[in-house]
This record gives structure tokens, C-alpha cells and sequence, in this order.
């Protein structure tokens, strides 16, 4: 089992190391792209928690905050943080993970000096969140209805910080409002959510704080047989989008198939690891993270649960890259003249009366009110 636990926690550092790596790329001086920096950020934010470094995770967050805000002096700090960030990760394939006072010495002068910077920029936002929300404190709440109850206090104080900054007048009002009314939709998404430790109740300790609709954890039945012959089952949840592995077992083609068909219902993937399998789904099908992308004039969505990557192809090829999505087993390569920055979309069903290309299984809105496709894998 301790095997099992350490596979784990190297994926998830293979995951920071890929997310730290965007981050980068994200905010190289002269090709800045603070939003995608500010999704990186939050990916890596969460990894940072998972492997208990709370300093660190503290400050990302706080990173990704400004980033989404647009703030130029987070540029600065977060890029003297990459190197800290990195040596960190090294450490931890090492198997250190660096004692809380240790973090405090590394990122407490990086955190002071970004709330000194920032508050050059513009007047402090006390109370401003703009990373995925976290449901730290459901052990306070009625286990009746904790989403309701969740999204009531959380949703009380987005509305007052909306107010306010719906007060000022500047360049950055539009982002900030933005921001928190995006925050605002990914919190109404917790009403009427359930645990997905219901599938899996011996697990529960290793997927906390990861919720799900109903209508998936119905969906997601057939994985109860699967996943009892797993070793352990470890499942995290980031930007709207549940990571889930089962380490230690070895299915026949038949149950791989099964699983293949079962991610492929909930709009997700499966890949083989080292030692078992990884599961990629979304929280919802009414808004999750999606990665648009330009086709021949026309704008297309993929959902985080079937994008697989992108790779960017030399000048003069006839496109601008090849993007791999998968859902359940099946995996194709769609030849895009552009992928654009990910966000977190709102899903919609296409009328039965109106038309709709080829291939198509619906509409996701971005925050500008521009329509998406939403490509079909079945």
C-alpha cells in the first residue's frame, strides 16, 4: 500500500512539473499570456496541496489571483518563484518534502513582497478570490444540503465583492467583475452535488473535497465492481475536472473495455499507467473546463475530460497544430488553425428544431456570450 501511495504522489508531481512548466512558458517576457498563466497556476496550486505544501500552495493561489486580475507586478514574483518551485519538486521525487517552517523560510519573503507590489497597482481587494474554489469547510455545514448551504456563504460574499468593484472606475473593473461572476459559476455548481467517495466508501480518506452531479455518479456506477480490485484508489479535483487513479490491478480487455465505455458516457478518458489506470471525467456536464480551438473558420470546444494535448506544427504547414482527444478508448487528431486559452464554460443542449453540423453533441457560452461547438466523440 505505501508503494501504491507513492506512485501517487509522483504522478501528482509529474503533474505539478507539466504545470509549472506552462506556467513558465505562460509568462516568458515578451509573450505573456496571463490568463493561460493563471490556469497553470491554479493546476498547480492544487498539485502543491496534495504533496502538503501549504506555504507554497498559499502563495500560488495568491499568484493565480493576480494573474486572472491582470496585475503586472505578479510577473516579477512569479517569476522568481519558478526556480524555488522547481527545486521544491526535485526535492520531493527525492523524497523530501520540506517541513512547514523550511516553506515559511523559502516563500514568506516572496509573499511579502508581492502584497507590496500589488498594492502599488491598485487598492487592496480584501476578500478577492479567483482560484477554484475549495469545500474546506462542509464539516461545519448542515450533511443534509452542504452544497446549498457551501454556495449560500460563499455566494454572500462574491455578490459584496461584485458590488464593490462594480464602484470603481478603471481599466481593470471588467476583470475583476468577470473574475468573481466566473468564481460565482463554478460555486453554484456545488448545490446538490455528492461526494464521490459514495462510489467508493473505503477510499474516502484519499478523494476528499471532490464532488460531483448526481446524474454522473449514476452514470459512474459500473466503476464500484472495477475499482474494488484496485489497490488503492486515489481522486483530486481541479478547474472543474476529477483526476482519479487506480493503482495496483490489472484488467482483462473485456473490464479495460467496460472502463473505455463508462469514461466514454461522462465525457472523459482513460489511460494506462505504470501500475493501473488513471481516470479523467468532469464534475458536471453543464459547465466544465473546456479548450477552445478554431477549425476552418468555425469555433469548436473540447471538454479538459477528452483534451489530451496539443502540439504546435512549424510555419508552413497548412495548419497551426494538431490537437488529441480522447473519450473512454477512442482517441483522434484534429487538424486546428488555433487552440485558445481554457476556461470554464456553461454547456447547452442544441434544440432538437435547430440545426447543427455533423458530429455535433451540443454548445458551451463562453465569458464574452461567443457560441462553441462542442465536438461529439461518439
Amino acid at each position: 500500500m505505501a508503494t501504491h501511495q507513492f506512485d501517487h504522489l509522483s504522478l501528482v508531481v509529474s503533474d505539478a512539473e507539466l504545470s509549472l512548466a506552462g506556467l513558465s512558458r505562460s509568462i516568458q517576457v515578451g509573450s505573456v499570456d496571463m490568463q493561460q498563466g493563471a490556469l497553470y497556476a491554479r493546476d498547480l496550486a492544487g498539485a502543491l496541496s496534495v504533496l502538503g505544501m501549504d506555504t507554497a500552495t498559499s502563495l500560488v493561489e495568491d499568484v493565480a489571483r493576480q494573474l486572472t486580475l491582470g496585475q503586472p507586478s505578479v510577473l516579477d514574483v512569479a517569476q522568481g518563484l519558478l526556480p524555488h518551485l522547481t527545486s521544491a519538486l526535485k526535492d520531493i521525487q527525492l523524497g523530501h518534502i520540506a517541513q512547514p517552517d523550511e516553506q515559511l523560510k523559502v516563500f514568506s519573503p516572496w509573499a511579502s513582497r508581492l502584497q507590496v507590489l500589488v498594492s502599488r497597482d491598485t487598492a487592496s481587494l480584501s476578500g478577492f478570490e479567483a482560484v477554484a474554489p475549495k469545500a474546506a469547510h462542509l464539516q461545519l455545514l448542515s450533511p443534509a444540503d452542504p452544497g446549498f448551504r457551501a454556495m449560500r456563504m460563499k455566494g454572500l460574499s462574491l455578490i459584496q465583492n461584485a458590488r464593490i468593484v462594480n464602484q470603481r472606475d478603471n481599466e481593470r473593473t471588467v476583470a475583476q467583475m468577470d473574475a468573481l461572476l466566473s468564481e460565482m459559476q463554478d460555486w453554484t455548481l456545488r448545490v446538490g452535488q455528492v461526494p464521490l467517495s459514495q462510489l467508493f466508501p473505503i477510499s474516502a480518506q484519499a478523494m476528499q473535497d471532490v464532488w460531483l452531479d448526481t446524474n454522473l455518479l449514476d452514470l459512474l456506477d459500473p466503476l464500484r465492481e472495477l475499482g474494488a480490485q484496485a489497490g488503492s484508489i486515489q481522486a483530486q479535483s481541479r478547474s472543474l475536472t476529477i483526476y482519479m487513479d487506480w493503482l495496483g490491478l490489472n484488467l482483462s480487455n473485456e473490464e479495460f473495455q467496460a472502463l473505455g465505455k463508462c469514461m466514454s458516457s461522462v465525457s472523459g478518458h482513460v489511460k494506462r499507467l505504470a501500475e493501473g489506470y488513471r481516470l479523467v471525467f468532469p464534475c458536471s456536464l453543464a459547465r466544465m473546463r473546456m479548450t477552445p480551438y478554431l477549425q476552418n473558420g468555425q469555433r469548436y470546444a473540447v471538454g479538459a475530460g477528452e483534451f489530451i494535448q496539443f502540439d504546435a506544427h512549424s510555419e508552413g504547414s497548412g495548419f497551426d497544430g494538431a490537437l488529441t482527444v480522447c473519450s473512454g478508448l477512442s482517441t483522434r487528431t484534429l487538424k486546428v488553425d488555433r487552440v485558445l486559452p481554457a476556461q470554464n464554460m456553461n454547456i447547452f443542449a442544441v434544440p432538437q428544431d435547430v440545426a447543427k453540423p455533423e458530429g455535433i453533441s451540443g454548445v458551451a457560452l463562453d465569458a464574452m456570450g461567443d457560441i462553441y461547438y462542442c465536438l461529439s466523440m461518439a
